[in-house]
């Protein structure tokens, strides 16, 4: 899905700063992002709501069961794209223009965002985090190799191969929690044919199409040259804090996790869009939003709660206990790594496209990712081939039934 520009995502514009609504009465905001717990806790005290965690497995069966049964929390959150679309349609939650309307009008979020948080045309959502997919790189690592960002899919792979030569790992990719096979996937396919990337999520384009098999191609090069680090790894954080990778391609949400690590996330923390591999290709970014959704059965107190997240200090106390960016154009970026993404978008005008994890059907999307772990695990062309085939014959089956 192709997003239109989320232009002036920038902290800094000046706006009068609205003040937390007093609530009468206790809210309760449900949510599966336990490693916020200071964003939420700090963010509860102004907006008058507790919050309650759950492990995300549990967390989706609750929510179904809860909006099934008409008991569902008056706030919580969840996930854009295909999630979104099947939670609009139970009519489990409400539609959320009027709110965005007025903090469009009062400059809190650019018209572009809106989107990420809609459903055929209607917002149901707020943002509570917009992390853009880039590459983030040790500085130090960079410069005792001399090198700099690359601006073009040739320096890329140059600074690749540099690096190797050195001795250093150059990127990390691992299997880390089941889902990360689809990071290099999707990015890849962003950067060699954004159309396809799109036509893979409405079952246009097959999954052993020549576009997908050009990318399985660089993947499976770059990974015989020892591009990537151990895939078993579940430390992936520690490990490109350590030093034992020069780049992790990630959200930024990442870097809370890297500044726990005990990275020096403000003076050694780099940042560069991966280029494209044809450079007449427009600047584009996958971007993820983390949306925070209002029941259908919402109190006024819950509404109250909830339009809080639209304001300026929302974006300023959630920004302030985490390295997080909620897209509020008000709100000063929490790390330089954010403020610098934010202006070179805003400078590009660049293109969002939805995250492969929310752009794919989310009954096949655990069988899908389990495909391209299969690779990431053991990246030879036998492997690539069998899990293109795989993949096809579960989204052909999908489609089918459509």
């Amino acid at each position: 899905m192709f997003i239109p520009s989320l232009k002036s995502l920038a902290g800094g514009a000046l706006a009068l700063c609205v003040a937390a609504p007093a609530i009468a009465q206790q809210v309760t905001l449900a949510h599966d992002k336990a490693f916020w717990e200071p964003g939420w806790i700090a963010t509860g005290a102004e907006a008058g709501f507790t919050q309650t965690a759950y492990p995300t497995d549990q967390y989706v069966g609750f929510i179904q069961s809860s909006v099934a049964a008409g008991t569902q929390p008056g706030l919580f959150t969840w996930w854009t794209g295909r999630a979104l679309d099947d939670l609009a349609a139970s009519g489990g939650i409400a539609p959320v223009d009027d709110i965005w309307d007025k903090a469009i009008a009062e400059g809190q979020f650019p018209e572009g965002l809106r989107a990420l948080f809609s459903v055929d045309g209607k917002a149901y959502a707020l943002p509570v985090n917009v992390s853009r997919w880039v590459v983030l790189y040790n500085k130090d690592i960079f410069a005792k190799n001399g090198l700099s960002e690359p601006t073009t899919w040739e320096e890329f792979e140059t600074a690749m191969a540099t690096l190797k030569a050195a001795g250093v790992t150059p990127s990390n990719a691992t299997v880390q929690e089941g889902w990360r096979g689809c990071i290099w996937f999707q990015e890849l396919m962003l950067r060699t044919n954004p159309e396809a990337y799109n036509a893979l999520h409405t079952g246009e384009l097959a999954y052993d199409s020549p576009e997908v098999k050009a990318v399985f191609d660089i993947w499976t090069d770059w990974a015989s040259k020892g591009y990537f680090s151990d895939p078993r790894s579940t430390t992936e954080a520690a490990d490109f804090e350590g030093g034992n990778a020069a780049m992790n391609l990630m959200g930024e949400w990442v870097i809370c996790g890297l500044k726990e690590a005990g990275m020096d996330v403000d003076n050694n923390l780099g940042v560069f869009f991966l280029p494209n591999r044809d450079p007449a290709m427009g600047s584009t970014l996958i971007v993820e939003g983390g949306p925070l959704v209002l029941s259908a059965k919402a109190t006024a107190a819950d509404r109250a709660a909830f339009e809080y997240w639209a304001t300026e200090k929302a974006g300023n106390t959630w920004a302030e206990s985490m390295p997080l960016f909620n897209g509020n154009l008000n709100v000063a970026p929490p790390n330089p790594v954010v403020g610098e993404v934010t202006a070179e978008m805003t400078e590009k005008g660049t293109g969002a496209y939805q995250r492969w994890w929310e752009a794919v059907p989310t009954e096949i999307r655990g069988d899908l990712v389990a495909e391209l772990s299969s690779f990431v695990l053991n990246p030879t062309a036998d492997q690539a081939t069998q899990a293109m085939a795989n993949m096809q014959a579960l989204n052909a089956d999908y489609w089918a039934n459509r």
